[in-house]
């Protein structure tokens, strides 16, 4: 069943598209002013070029999850809590939509009502914003305590992780580097290039207990809600051995965090304090793709994000969400 609701919806959204763009050639000539295909005399098109097809569709198999690791010290009774989740290991089929810097991507997996993954992103030969939120009830795992009781078994239902990130980037080296050459095929990388990048994030996040027996170990805890904002300065890659055909990309960005703000729910909101003001998360992906021709090409990349909450009171929530995807991309 889903996997005809999938294509039944590609088959409504692709076939507008197609017929708006035989039918109003002068609206899509404005829209690429505006949208970056006029900006090819920016970039050394020896290095990269802007694809000349203007719309794409991916279709993706998506592995998307957490991995969580909280612990809470001097429970009453319980001495320390710690529990380790992880989210099911189970595919999303989810489609890409676009229209040369436009982005928006949808899971279907928000059909069986587990999780929610929307994406939507802007960007341009040398700047990017991206929006994405995400969440899941399908995480499981184990809860453990250092005095009084047994271990429990943390089932699908029991906790819910939601978060949100905002972020924008600039590539320095945007003339001959290109950040959409790797994660959605809309440039070709024809000669290998790296470049630094400078990202901002902001990212809210909210842990949910809804096993009573866990918000008892967590001394009362039903909510942690904490947002984190974070700069960078990293490295991105691009390694292509014969003009575009294929393409490795590897970007990697420590993430230094400047401002937080968090919240505990047991009987009432409370704002709580960080253990340390200042310090590092990470988010890296890895992309490996083939351009078999201008219209088509199949693409792997992992993402991970890491992002972690230690309070003055003893409570450390360490959290990894990942993207493993694989793709099928059509221009035309």
């Amino acid at each position: 069943m889903k996997q005809f609701l999938y294509s039944m919806l590609s088959f409504v959204l692709i076939m507008p598209a197609v017929h708006a763009q035989k039918t109003d050639k002068h609206f899509f000539k404005d829209i690429d002013s505006v949208f970056g295909l006029s900006s090819v005399k920016k970039i050394d098109t020896s290095y990269y070029t802007i694809a000349e097809k203007g719309w794409m569709v991916n279709l993706n198999n998506n592995f998307a999850g957490f991995l969580m690791k909280s612990e809470l010290k001097n429970v009453p009774l319980y001495q320390s809590t710690k529990m380790t989740l992880h989210s099911a290991f189970n595919y999303q089929l989810s489609t890409t939509f676009g229209y040369r810097n436009l982005i928006l991507g949808v899971s279907l997996a928000n059909i069986n009502g587990n999780a929610e993954d929307f994406t939507v992103s802007l960007t341009s030969n040398a700047w990017g914003f991206e929006f994405r939120r995400l969440a899941t009830q399908d995480v499981r795992g184990n809860l453990s305590t250092a005095a009084y009781g047994d271990d429990i078994t943390v089932a699908q239902g029991d906790v819910k992780i939601k978060t949100k990130y905002l972020r924008a980037y600039h590539v320095f080296n945007n003339k001959k580097y290109s950040t959409t050459a790797a994660t959605d095929g809309r440039c070709t990388q024809k000669k290998s290039a790296g470049s630094l990048l400078f990202y901002t994030n902001y990212s809210q996040n909210t842990v949910t207990l809804l096993n009573n027996d866990i918000i008892q170990r967590f001394n009362g805890i039903k909510t942690i809600e904490y947002s984190q904002a974070e700069l960078s300065l990293g490295y991105g890659y691009n390694f292509t051995p014969n003009r575009g055909k294929v393409l490795f990309n590897l970007s990697l960005m420590p993430m230094f965090v400047v401002l937080t703000s968090n919240y505990i729910t047991d009987t009432s909101l409370k704002e709580t304090d960080t253990e340390n003001k200042y310090f590092f998360n990470c988010m890296g992906r890895f992309t490996a793709s083939y351009r078999v021709s201008d219209n088509f090409g199949l693409c792997f990349s992992a993402f991970l994000n890491t992002n972690r909450f230690s309070s003055a009171d003893n409570l450390k929530v360490n959290m990894y969400d990942y993207l493993i995807k694989t793709s099928l991309c059509f221009r035309f």
